[in-house]
């Protein structure tokens, strides 16, 4: 039997009055590919939730014991529990290749597709999706959004991380998703102008744009978009370091523009950011 990439999407829930028992749900897709891996709890826990927030990672990069499970947790701390769920997705069978061309490539043809079709799964009646992806990962959450624009009535909040754009690939197909007059779909782009040059510091044609170059080291990284976003969420880096620079006039950026962050009020401001723009950029005080 010829060997097949697989996705992963792992799920957790937990309720403010007990930790409900996980419990692992495996079923096979052999046919198609990818399998789904979540942890859950009692049916009527699961279709009280409404919000849905998912990490992917990039090229080579992988889901378990990573740093996008990792963010996911730390996600997990700052919401309510009885509305949120939250899960990271891993597609890394189809990131481990030599060209980043071709992870992108997997990322919008098949991983993509399969993320979309996982959450519809789920049969919960959603009203909030919010995916972040990382450089080819952004290719994945894009392609999911066009498919969940659809098929829910969930409004969508991409999070592109140093989106990856191969050569002669258009920009402007990342974010570009089509929504019913009722459904808000919102991007926003953080990256930085590192080494991987004009492949990940573009201008995103539907997103809003932020340059975080000048808060970054110097020796400046690919993953230090990713890194900086974990920062916002639980006002750290991941190795312990102060809190981040976030705020580019009386805007704050990072976690704090998601819906389900603390204030709402932010995520309604989101929407009225511009798209496509030059992009803001963060400034170390």
């Amino acid at each position: 039997m010829p060997v097949r990439k697989v996705s992963v999407l792992v799920i957790f829930i937990l309720s403010t009055a007990t930790v409900i028992s996980c419990v692992t749900l495996c079923r096979s897709r052999c046919e198609r590919g990818p399998q789904f891996v979540g942890y859950s709890g009692p049916e009527a826990e699961k279709s009280a939730v409404r919000g849905l927030v998912i990490v992917t990672h990039g090229w080579i990069e992988k889901g378990p014991d990573s740093w996008p499970e990792d963010m996911v947790r730390q996600i997990n701390k700052r919401v309510d529990a009885n509305s949120w769920l939250c899960a990271y997705f891993d597609w890394s069978a189809g990131a481990k290749t030599f060209n980043p061309t071709d992870a992108a490539e997997y990322a919008r043809d098949v991983a993509g597709p399969e993320l979309a079709e996982e959450v519809i799964s789920i049969k919960a009646d959603w009203r909030h999706i919010h995916l972040i992806g990382h450089s080819s990962g952004c290719w994945a959450i894009s392609e999911a959004a066009k498919i969940l624009t659809h098929k829910t009535k969930a409004d969508v909040h991409l999070t592109f991380l140093d989106a990856y754009v191969p050569h002669s690939w258009q920009e402007s197909a990342l974010g570009n998703v089509d929504t019913a007059s009722d459904v808000n779909c919102w991007a926003e782009h953080y990256y930085t102008r590192d080494l991987t040059l004009g492949w990940t510091q573009r201008n995103l044609s539907f997103a809003h744009n932020v340059d975080i170059t000048s808060i970054d080291g110097v020796l400046r990284d690919h993953n230090f978009p990713w890194q900086w976003y974990y920062a916002t969420v639980c006002r750290k880096y991941p190795q312990g370091e102060a809190i981040p620079v976030a705020t580019a006039g009386d805007v704050e950026y990072g976690f704090v523009r998601s819906r389900e962050a603390d204030d709402p009020k932010n995520w309604r401001r989101s929407l009225r950011l511009p798209i496509g723009n030059k992009a803001v950029r963060l400034k170390r005080q």
